[in-house]
């Protein structure tokens, strides 16, 4: 019988769980001991692996105010301490790198389709050198966003590129700047490489299902480590009164079996004997959790003491409307 609590391999990495911690919104830049003392609680939870709340790649981004900036003066310092305390609990942890506007100088959140060959290669090169800094800081690697509504899940979607050139058109040339990006990385970087990758796009002639089974399949073909799968607006999905949870797992069955690969689905999970019962009962090996660590740090050490449990989380949504890492009901 499958556990959420077993220790298992993870690509390249050894986890003591099955359950990834997936970070957000980082409300704490001015409070590096307060962002220590939550990594902490996460760290000596049972976790088996985090992903770090989103870092912010360009300093004029839309959501730089919520998210810590890699061009902050105490960005290493603050990494090197996340990346020392997650291991002194043997714990791995990847750095979430995303963006959602591209700025050219004066000009202000570039399109998609304005993007020249100079545009792309910067926005490569910015990426790489970002895990660069990951890398000397100690962590295991790096999460790139290709998922939710950052610029780069815009990229690979046909609502937004209608561009002409080798960077537009079929699902391989909209992913081709990803793809660049990910072998890049994985020839010249001693990361795990971890790619968010949505299911599929609710605009019409959007991003669809099968277009992202094939998108996930030329991830792997180019190196990947793992990937985590999302929606858009993921967060307000899974609630007490809608849930996507049926879809979102019919989906990671079939990828699951398209790839070799670790994938990670997440869902609103709360409930340890739900969580067990979908991993003995489908292929699903990883799951990821999002509010309820913010909720509260370290609720699975009484899951696995007590060999049950529900995360008090009460799916409000707060963290997620208001941008904090912390919550309202419980902090």
């Amino acid at each position: 019988m499958k556990s959420i609590f077993d220790k298992c391999k993870f690509g390249d990495l050894t986890l003591k769980s099955r359950i990834i911690r997936t970070g957000l919104w980082e409300s704490q830049q001015c409070d590096l001991d307060a962002i220590y003392e939550r990594y902490e609680k996460i760290a000596s939870s049972g976790v088996g692996l985090i992903t770090s709340e989103l870092y912010s790649l360009y300093p004029k981004d839309k959501f730089t105010e919520h998210s810590f900036k890699m061009d902050n003066i105490n960005f290493m310092t603050m990494a090197r301490k996340l990346a020392e305390i997650t291991h002194s609990y043997d714990v791995p942890i990847l750095g979430q790198v995303e963006f959602i506007k591209f700025n050219r100088g004066i000009d202000l959140d570039i399109a998609v389709n304005d993007l020249t060959i100079e545009d792309i290669r910067k926005i490569q090169s910015d990426i790489i050198e970002a895990a660069q800094k990951l890398q000397v800081a100690g962590f295991d690697g790096i999460q790139l966003s290709v998922g939710n509504n950052f610029f780069l899940s815009k990229f690979i979607n046909p609502y937004y590129n209608q561009r002409d050139d080798d960077y537009g058109g079929n699902v391989f040339n909209r992913m081709r700047m990803v793809l660049e990006l990910v072998k890049v990385m994985k020839d010249n970087l001693d990361l795990h490489v971890s790619v968010k990758v949505n299911t599929f796009d609710e605009r019409k002639d959007g991003f669809d299902a099968n277009e992202s089974l094939e998108a996930c399949k030329l991830l792997e073909k180019v190196g990947v480590d793992s990937i985590q799968i999302t929606r858009p607006l993921s967060p307000l999905y899974f609630t007490k009164k809608l849930s996507g949870e049926d879809e979102l797992v019919d989906y990671a069955t079939k990828l699951i079996d398209s790839v070799d690969v670790p994938v990670i689905v997440g869902g609103g999970f709360d409930n340890m004997m739900h969580m067990n019962e979908l991993l003995n009962n489908t292929n699903i090996e990883f799951l990821s959790m999002y509010r309820p660590f913010v909720s509260q740090g370290d609720f699975l050490k009484q899951w696995e003491a007590n060999g049950e449990g529900e995360s008090r989380c009460l799916k409000c949504n707060n963290c997620y409307r208001t941008k904090t890492s912390t919550c309202y009901h419980f902090d």
